[in-house]
Formats: C-alpha cells, structure tokens, sequence
C-alpha cells in the first residue's frame, strides 16, 4: 500500500536548511573572533617583546654613555697629566742649562781670542768677539760643538783688518798736542767674527723624564681601557 505524506516537508526542509545556515554563521563567526583573538594575542605579545627590548636597549645606551663620559674624563685627566709632567721635565732639563752652558762657552773659548758679546734668545747663543785668525774662530766652532749642550754652530760674519783699538794720532797731530803716539798691539791685526750655536737640551736627564712620561701615560691608557672593558 503506498504511503503519502501529507504534511508540509518543504516548509520543514527549509526551516532545517536555515538552522544548519545559521549554524554554520555562528561556527564561522566563532572562528573568525577565535582567528583575530589569536592573531591579536601573537602582535600583542610580540609588540611586548619589542618593548621589552627597546628598554634593555635603552638602559645599555644609559650605561655606555655614562662609561662613555668616564673615559672621556680619564682621557682628559690623562691630558693634563701628561701636559703636567711635560712642564716639569722642561723646567728640570732647562734648570741646568745656563749654569752648563756658561762653562762649557768658558772652556771652548781658546787663546788668542776675546768675546766682546754674548746674547741668547731662546735656544739660539750668538757670539761676538775678536781671533788672532780665522783658524782660531774654527777651534771655537769646534769646541762649541763637542759640548753636550751645543750643536750646529755655524760663523755668520767675519771680517779681517779690524782694529781693536782707536787708530794712532797723525804726526801733526801728535805735535800739537805733544801726545806720544799709540804703539801696535797685536790685537790690531786680529778678525772679528760672529758666530751662532744652537743649545741642545735632550740630555741624558730629558730621556729619563721623558721614560717617566711614557710609563705614565701607558698606566693611565690600562686605566682608560679598563673604563672601556
């Protein structure tokens, strides 16, 4: 015997199509909040991180620059220590000198000759004076330069015929003024010269200062590169 449905199917059909539709919208909306959520989460943790690390940047940069001032005033303080020093060895290595020179200038001066005048500015001695002959002014160059505290004389002028003293009275003269004539000396006939040296200050005491110098400027380097370490 055949069966027929009398009931409305289609209008149950249908109402079954749109709760499976509406259940599908609810599924897919879960997801799509669930996927944002998720994906909101990971940027979200990720923008924490880089915060995180943004800060510990920071604060290295805060610690560097602040070991960076350091040693910028340890470089300073090396500076000046050394600039220090560096006086100091002048003033020990010149404090010598004159008394040094003045000697040594006493012992090169050989016979047959006389300094008319002496100047010194700054490292640079001029000598003025008269020689019995040019050979004489060359054992005084010589002298000059085997000192310890004086290279690279040099003559700059010398001149021949000189008269050390005024020249003798004409004859009538003499009988004028019934003064006996002046004798030849025989500084009459000597040369005048001039001649440079130079002072040489780098002694045996200037190299030991400038030891101490270097030893001091490599421990106050250690310090600096243990600052930067």
């Amino acid at each position: 015997m055949a069966r027929i449905n009398l009931l409305p199917w289609r209008q149950e059909e249908r109402e079954r199509r749109n709760k499976e539709f509406m259940t599908l919208v609810v599924a897919v909306t879960l997801l799509a909040l669930l996927t944002a959520f998720a994906t909101w989460s990971y940027f979200n943790n990720e923008l924490a991180e880089q915060q995180d690390a943004n800060a510990l940047i920071e604060q290295e940069n805060s610690r560097l620059d602040a070991a960076l001032t350091e040693i910028d005033s340890l470089e300073q303080r090396r500076e000046d220590i050394i600039s220090r020093m560096q006086v100091i060895q002048d003033l020990q290595g010149r404090r010598p000198v004159p008394v040094r020179l003045w000697d040594d200038i006493a012992n090169a001066i050989p016979p047959a000759l006389y300094l008319n005048n002496l100047k010194r500015e700054g490292d640079l001695i001029t000598l003025t004076g008269q020689a019995d002959n040019p050979n004489v002014v060359s054992s005084l160059i010589r002298n000059l330069d085997s000192s310890h505290w004086m290279d690279n004389s040099a003559v700059r002028n010398i001149q021949k015929n000189i008269t050390a003293y005024q020249p003798a009275p004409a004859i009538n003269e003499t009988v004028t003024t019934g003064e006996q004539p002046r004798p030849m000396y025989p500084e009459d006939s000597y040369v005048q010269f001039v001649i440079t040296t130079q002072v040489q200050l780098q002694t045996d005491e200037a190299v030991t200062d400038n030891a101490v110098i270097d030893g001091t400027a490599t421990a106050v380097d250690t310090a600096v590169s243990g600052g930067r370490s």
